[in-house]
This record gives structure tokens, C-alpha cells and sequence, in this order.
């Protein structure tokens, strides 16, 4: 096709009727670009369709020229969208080098706008003459020499930028990446980096699932000549689409087997049996991972604020508990599901991290595990092997789902609106049933209290439970193909795809509401007894109320019922009497989650702080360490307690040891 025939064709669909009522409205609401869909202009010319996909740079360049000369507005340009279909990151090849494609992935980073020098002016240093270059290419093209017959001025200095006369636009490097549901046998996500210019900058934040337009080109640093280039996304069009990363995937054929499934009276006891069906037993967790896979929906409350509807649920258990396992399985079931280990991850790696930007130059932020899995699920094994420092960077993530950033001189805030599916080791190795299994959890208590349920995993000795455990793996290596789940995992991925998207349980159910409000106030005035603990907090209230939306949202219910209720109470219950468990004392207390030590022990720790305090003014400053075993051990406290006290105060900064068998307070 000449340039020609190419102008005419683009002159007809640009001056067509339809496409005059989107010029006008674009104008009208002061917008710099037209947007329309590849499907509009293959009914316009089909020609002018396969042009654009093999040559989208003259495409541009021509109709950009055109709309220009419609709207007698500098800078207006045409967007096309809705390609019939997207190529995969992983798979882009030199082969698509120029050639217009589409793209879906997760922004896994985007730079600070900058501008980017469109016209430039240049002035003569010798004459004063001034001249007009369009800059095209990556780097600055300026006159070769002044074409003042008097003055001929040329070379490297002859000619200076005059930058109040120079005409910019918006320049943004972006980062992408493959979506998590697009790797499928462990293949390590493919990274593509872009360019974005004009009204469609800072579109996406770092996080989100996009879908973009545009062409590959190779890249080349200044003053480089390497053989091997960088391949950079030139962006025409880029969306972030209201709906889930995945609801693409759901066909009228899908929809119509899942309405099919929806009328199943054993529905819910199916998706339980379907969640990791290679797992053996643990039927009270599965239930409860089929809950955060559906989730629940965030309140929005009118003051802006929000209440999140993820549910967060924490794993500790034996080793060969199949924690690891199951994590896995979630992932990669799970709609934007992302699975890393705390051995290997940082902070940074969970939340998000400032590195340098390998296009122009300064600092970019690029997303982390979290980030990434905004809007799914992100299964975190290996707990407690973070740092300190590192777990602490998730609470703000688990509770408020958002991550503040202020790093290398950037200062943002990033979604991380995603379920946590963690697996920590006791601290010990396993479990020991005489301790407060809580005390055992290698975790912080203030992030532990941050999960929603909380499950022990012990390997104990069970005669009718081993024999069955027995007969599970045995199968599975004799006939892997009878372990057939009711319902395949694309399909309950799909299924949650779907109730995500149209079912949203409301929570009007006076009933369901008073079964909930009894077990919390009959939990609390149990705590107003004197001497009794506290059982239960606001925090669990509000985990009872999500699990009961998740429920009735499994049962793809528009309505919060008493059944959904019931289920709930069971399993924060369960959660309770598991973890929260005094084992002194022989009854649940909260504190026992979200302080790490009952009220038995807490009275104990007291006393021994008083026998510190007494002893410090009796010897003058310093009380010795055996003296306050043998006071404690008086009063029924042993010498291992003491001795915890002390090494836990000292870590916190109360005790310190002045001398070797001395303690004292930091006053």
C-alpha cells in the first residue's frame, strides 16, 4: 500500500460519521486522544486493519498528522484498543519486533512523569537565528549546520536549546510483568519494559492488571553499540479493566455449567472435598481456605474509610503437616494467586521496592509479592523465617491493605487488597501439649492477631487416622488417576471467578445477626466474672461476621443467613480453643494471641517484676538473680519462668544485668 492510498483509506474512516461523533466528543470534553476499537476499523477497511498490525508506526504517524488537521489541536492522537487477542509476555519474540500487539499483565513499576522534548527549538550562538526540529528518535537531533548565508555557523556547540520555545509531552517508563495465572510448571515471569506518552500517562499504578496496545521496538542506550538490544513496549492504549484479572477467562459456556453446579444441594461439601484433594483429611482447614478463596466484600464506610473483606488465615504446624502443600495448590487455584517463601523474601520483596529506572533515569518503585496479588490471594510459606523487620512491613498490608512507600525520594501509596495464606514451623520444631501453643508460634503477636484463623497442625500418633493416611498416599502412587476431585480445579477457579463478580451477600438476616451477637456478648460477659480472662475481641467479631459473608457467598446466596452464621462461630470456635487456649489455666484468653502471654502468666510475670523491685532497694540498686528464684518458687512460680522473664524484659528494654547474677529495672 503507498502512502497514497494509505492516506486516502484514513482520511475516509477519519471523516466517517461515526468516527466524527468521537472526534466531537473527545473535543468537547478537552481530551488529547480518540479512542477506537480494532473491530471499528476492520469494518472500516480491512486493508487499514492488517496496515496498522504490520506498520502501527507510520499508522500512527499518518492518522496522528490527519487528526491533527481535523481539530486544529497540537498533539491530538489516535488510541485503538480491543485487540482480538493478547500475546503473552513470555512469548514475544524478535519476531513481533514493529509489529502491533497487545498485551495483559500486572504494572509491576512505573517512574515519575517527565517531560520529553517533542519540538525542539534551537538557536544559532554566532547569528541569534533560531530553527524548528521535530525530534523523532530516542536521542536529540540538532541542525547541523546555520543556514544564515552570513554566518554558516556548524559543529557540536554552534547552536543552543531554547527551552521557553520549545514544545514538550509526558513521558513515562512502566515496567510489566506476566500474570500469575499465566505460569503454569514454574516457569519464571517474564518482565517487558514500556514507554507511555501524553493524556494516557500514569494511568496504573504498580499492582494493577492492564491490558495495553502498541508496538516493540529495539532499544539502545546512548553512545552503546552492543550487538544485543532491549526490546521496549511502545504504549498506544493502556486500561485498567473494573473487573478481575482472570474474569476474562469466563466464557457463556462456563457460565451457564456454573449456574448448573449452583442449583447442587451438596454444592458447598463439594468445593470443600475439591480443595487439594492429594491432602488427606484436614477437613475443618480446607473448609476454611474454600472461604478466603471466596472472600468477602470490603465496607465502605461514608467517612472514606474502609473495612477489609480477605480473610486471613495462619498454618503452624509439624513438619509433614503438608502445609507447604497446600499452599501451593491455593496458588495456583486462586484467581491473581501469588506464592513466595519467607526464607527467600524481604520487605521489599513482599511489599515493594525503589530501584533505578534502566530507561531514563532516577528511581522507580516496582512492586513486590503483595502488590502483585492485589485482588487475589498471596500464600507466604516459611512464615516465620522473614526478619523481624521484614514480617513487621506486612502488618499495615494485612490490615489496612495498603503499603506506604517512602523510598529514594518517593512517597506513594500502593493497594494490597489480597488474602494471606501463611505456614510458619513451631518454634521448637513441633508442638509441645503442655505449652500455650500460641507461645510457640515463632510470630510476632501483633502480627499473629492479624489473621482471621488461626490452625494448629500436630502429628500425633493416631491408629485409625494413620491406617487412612496410609491407604491416601499408597493410592495416590498406585492409581494418581482415581484421585478425582467433584469438582476440577480450572472449574473452582472459575466458580470463584464468578462469585466474586455476581454474587455479594448482604448481612440483613436479623436472625443470623442475633445468633452472632449472643455467642460474642455470652464470650464477653463470661470475662466480666472476676478472675475470669477475656475470650474474645472486637477482632474476632468482625472475622465471624467476613467468614459468614464468605459462606454465603460459597453457597452463591445474595443473603447472610443463620446457617452461614453457625458455620462461621464454629471455626473462629475451633481457632479459639486451639490457639487461644491457656493450658494452665485450662480456658481460652484472647491475650494469649494478642499479647503472646494469658492472664495466668501475666499475673505471674507481675509478681516477678514486684520481686525484682523489692529486692533492688534491699540490696541497693541490683537484685541477684537466685535470690528472686527462691522468692518466686515460694509463690508457685518456677525458675524456668523467671528465667523467661527476664531474657524477655531484657529484649524489650525493661531489665537489664549490670553485673553477672544481677538484674535490675531501667528507670
Amino acid at each position: 500500500m503507498t502512502n497514497s492510498d494509505l492516506r486516502e483509506i484514513l482520511e475516509n474512516f477519519l471523516y466517517s460519521s461515526s468516527f466524527e461523533k468521537k472526534i466531537r466528543k473527545a473535543v468537547a470534553s478537552g481530551q488529547k486522544s480518540v479512542v477506537v476499537t480494532y473491530d471499528e476499523i476492520v469494518e472500516s477497511d480491512e486493508k487499514l486493519a492488517k496496515f496498522l498490525l504490520e506498520n502501527p508506526k507510520e499508522f500512527f504517524r499518518l492518522s496522528d498528522s490527519l487528526l491533527e488537521g481535523i481539530t486544529k489541536i497540537p498533539g491530538m492522537k489516535l488510541r485503538v484498543k480491543s485487540l482480538d487477542k493478547s500475546v503473552d509476555i513470555k512469548d514475544i519474540r524478535a519476531k513481533d519486533m514493529g509489529k502491533f500487539i497487545q498485551i495483559e499483565g500486572i504494572l509491576l513499576r512505573a517512574s515519575e512523569i517527565r517531560p520529553e522534548i517533542k519540538i525542539a527549538t534551537f538557536r544559532c550562538k554566532r547569528c541569534g537565528e533560531e530553527y524548528r526540529r521535530e525530534q523523532i528518535g530516542d536521542y536529540l537531533i540538532e541542525p547541523l549546520v546555520c543556514e544564515n548565508p552570513n554566518c554558516k555557523a556548524r559543529g557540536a556547540n554552534a547552536f543552543e536549546l531554547v527551552l521557553e520555545n520549545t514544545e514538550f509531552c509526558d513521558w513515562q517508563s512502566l515496567g510489566f510483568q506476566d500474570l500469575p495465572s499465566k505460569l503454569k510448571g514454574g516457569r519464571m515471569p517474564r518482565h517487558l519494559d514500556g514507554i507511555v506518552r501524553d493524556d494516557f500517562v500514569d494511568r496504573a499504578v504498580p499492582g494493577d492488571y492492564v491490558i495495553a496496545t502498541g508496538y516493540v521496538q529495539p532499544f539502545q542506550k546512548f553512545g552503546k553499540k552492543e550487538k544485543i538490544l532491549k526490546m521496549v513496549f511502545i504504549v498506544n492504549h493502556i486500561e485498567v479493566p473494573k473487573k478481575g484479572a482472570e474474569e476474562a477467562e469466563l466464557t457463556p459456556e462456563d457460565e451457564e455449567k456454573i449456574k448448573e453446579l449452583i442449583k447442587d444441594p451438596e454444592l458447598t461439601d463439594k468445593i470443600i472435598k475439591s480443595i487439594a484433594p492429594a491432602i488427606s483429611g484436614h477437613e475443618i482447614i480446607k473448609e476454611a481456605v474454600a472461604l478466603q478463596l471466596f472472600g468477602s466484600d470490603p465496607v465502605e464506610l461514608p467517612d472514606g474509610s474502609r473495612v477489609r473483606g480477605d480473610i486471613h488465615i495462619l498454618l503452624s504446624g509439624d513438619p509433614g503437616t503438608a502445609k507447604s502443600q497446600l499452599l501451593n495448590w491455593v496458588a495456583s487455584v486462586a484467581p491473581r494467586g501469588v506464592y513466595t517463601s519467607g526464607m527467600k523474601s524481604t520487605g521489599a520483596g513482599l511489599t515493594a521496592t525503589a530501584v533505578r529506572d534502566e530507561i531514563g533515569s532516577g528511581w522507580t518503585l516496582e512492586a513486590g509479592a503483595l502488590v502483585i496479588a492485589d485482588g487475589g490471594l498471596a500464600a507466604i510459606d516459611e512464615f516465620e523465617k522473614m526478619d523481624k523487620e521484614d514480617s513487621a512491613a506486612i502488618l499495615e498490608s494485612m490490615e489496612q491493605q495498603t503499603i506506604s512507600i517512602a523510598k529514594a525520594g518517593i512517597v506513594a501509596r500502593l493497594n494490597t487488597r489480597a488474602a494471606v495464606l501463611a505456614a510458619t514451623n513451631p518454634k521448637g520444631g513441633r508442638f509441645d501439649p503442655n505449652m500455650n501453643f500460641a507461645s510457640q508460634i515463632p510470630l510476632d503477636p501483633v502480627l499473629l492477631s492479624r489473621f482471621d484463623l488461626i490452625f494448629i497442625l500436630r502429628d500425633d500418633p493416631k491408629e485409625v487416622d494413620d491406617a487412612r493416611l496410609t491407604k491416601h498416599i499408597i493410592s495416590i502412587h498406585s492409581k494418581p488417576r482415581s484421585l478425582k476431585a467433584p469438582i476440577p480445579p480450572d472449574l473452582l477457579r472459575k466458580m470463584v471467578i464468578y462469585a466474586k463478580k455476581n454474587v455479594h451477600p448482604a448481612f440483613t438476616d436479623k436472625e443470623a445477626q442475633q445468633l452472632i451477637q449472643d455467642f460474642y456478648t455470652k464470650q464477653r460477659r463470661i470475662a466480666s466474672q472476676k478472675g475470669h480472662p477475656l475470650p474474645i475481641t472486637a477482632r474476632q467479631l468482625e472475622s465471624i461476621i467476613r467468614l459468614a459473608k464468605a459462606h454465603a457467598r460459597m453457597r452463591f446466596s445474595q443473603k447472610v443467613t443463620v446457617e452461614d452464621a453457625r458455620k462461621a462461630i464454629q471455626l473462629v470456635d475451633y481457632c479459639l480453643k486451639q490457639v487461644g487456649l491457656d493450658v494452665e489455666a485450662g480456658v481460652v484468653d484472647i491475650d494469649t494471641v494478642m499479647t503472646g502471654m494469658p492472664r495466668s502468666q501475666r499475673e505471674k510475670l507481675m509478681t516477678v517484676l514486684q520481686i525484682i523491685e523489692e529486692l533492688e532497694k534491699e540490696y541497693g540498686g541490683a537484685a541477684p538473680v537466685e535470690q528472686v528464684k527462691r522468692i518466686a518458687l515460694e509463690k508457685r512460680i518456677d525458675e524456668d519462668f523467671v528465667e523467661y522473664v527476664i531474657e524477655e524484659e531484657k529484649k524489650r528494654g525493661t531489665l537489664y544485668a549490670p553485673k553477672e547474677g544481677l538484674i535490675a529495672r531501667v528507670k
